[in-house]
Formats: structure tokens, C-alpha cells, sequence
């Protein structure tokens, strides 16, 4: 009985500390793509449109990027996929809108969901609709054209090895 008691008290407390009512977000969150097909290193961009559609203007208005691997295999540190996830972007008036461009990088293959969440100072965060990234789990042996560099400076070097070597002979 006493723990049966005490498991009412810990709910009823939890209870009270959530608020009871949560204002409706005075922001839409929009993207210009909702898929992107890609492979390991490539890079894309698209755009996200941030409206206050309140009647009151929106302080300290935060763009947040977050990436989601949607299969248990796919690596997901957001850092490594993208330098720049978190814009300031100052108030936003009545009805008013501004354009972020991200830049993202594909890190590991396999299935994503990529997304911005907008937070307000005084306000609730508004989600995006996300965008699937097929992501293709193939490896590019000449990323950024450096396979003549990786190949070419072992051989140099292993040619200048046997000209210095008969030369000793």
C-alpha cells in the first residue's frame, strides 16, 4: 500500500510540473524538397522558409537542423553532416518571412530523415515536414579527385628509392 501510495504522490507531482495548457506555435516551417537522392560525400543544399503567421511579433526567433537515421545501421553525428545547424535569426514580425539555406554533406548510406525545428523565445517550436535522404551505400575510390595524388606520391617516391638505389650501386 505505501508503495502504491508513493507512485500516486511521484504521478501527481509530475502532474503538477507539466503545464496544463501549451500556447499554439506562431510559426510555420516549410521546405523547398522532400526527398533528396545522393551518395556517400556528396554535398546538397535546399532552402527552409520561416513565417510568424501570429499577430504579434516573435523575438529571438532560433533555426535548429537536425538529421535522424531511420535504420539502426546508419550513422548519425548531425556535426559531421553539417558545419552550420543552428542560425540566429533575430525577430520575426506578423506574417513576416525569411528564407535559411543549409548545406549538408551525405556521411553514411542508408535511410534519413533531415529536418529544421524553429524555436521562438515565446513560443512554441514548430517542425518542419521532413526530407527523406536516400543516401546510397556506394564508395567513390577518386573522392575529390585525390586517387592521382594517393596513388601517384608512393610511387614517385618509391621511383626516387630505386634511381637513389642503382646509384649507389
Amino acid at each position: 500500500m505505501r508503495a502504491g501510495a508513493a507512485l500516486l504522490l511521484s504521478l501527481a507531482g509530475l502532474l503538477a510540473a507539466s503545464p496544463a495548457v501549451t500556447a499554439k506555435t506562431q510559426v510555420e516551417v516549410t521546405l523547398d524538397r522532400t526527398e533528396v537522392s545522393t551518395g556517400i560525400g556528396d554535398s546538397f543544399s535546399f532552402d527552409s522558409r520561416v513565417r510568424n503567421i501570429g499577430t504579434e511579433p516573435l523575438p529571438d526567433v532560433i533555426a535548429h537542423l537536425n538529421i535522424a537515421g531511420l535504420e539502426s545501421d546508419i550513422y548519425v553525428d548531425p556535426e559531421d553532416w553539417s558545419e552550420d545547424r543552428t542560425r540566429f535569426l533575430g525577430t520575426l514580425g506578423p506574417g513576416e518571412t525569411t528564407t535559411v539555406a543549409w548545406d549538408v554533406k551525405a556521411v553514411t548510406g542508408g535511410n534519413a530523415a533531415i529536418y529544421v525545428v524553429v524555436l521562438p523565445s515565446d513560443g512554441e517550436p514548430a517542425v518542419s515536414p521532413a526530407i527523406a535522404a536516400d543516401i546510397a551505400n556506394t564508395k567513390d575510390f577518386n573522392s575529390d579527385g585525390v586517387l592521382p595524388l594517393a596513388l601517384g606520391v608512393p610511387a614517385f617516391l618509391g621511383a626516387v628509392a630505386l634511381v637513389v638505389r642503382r646509384r649507389r650501386r
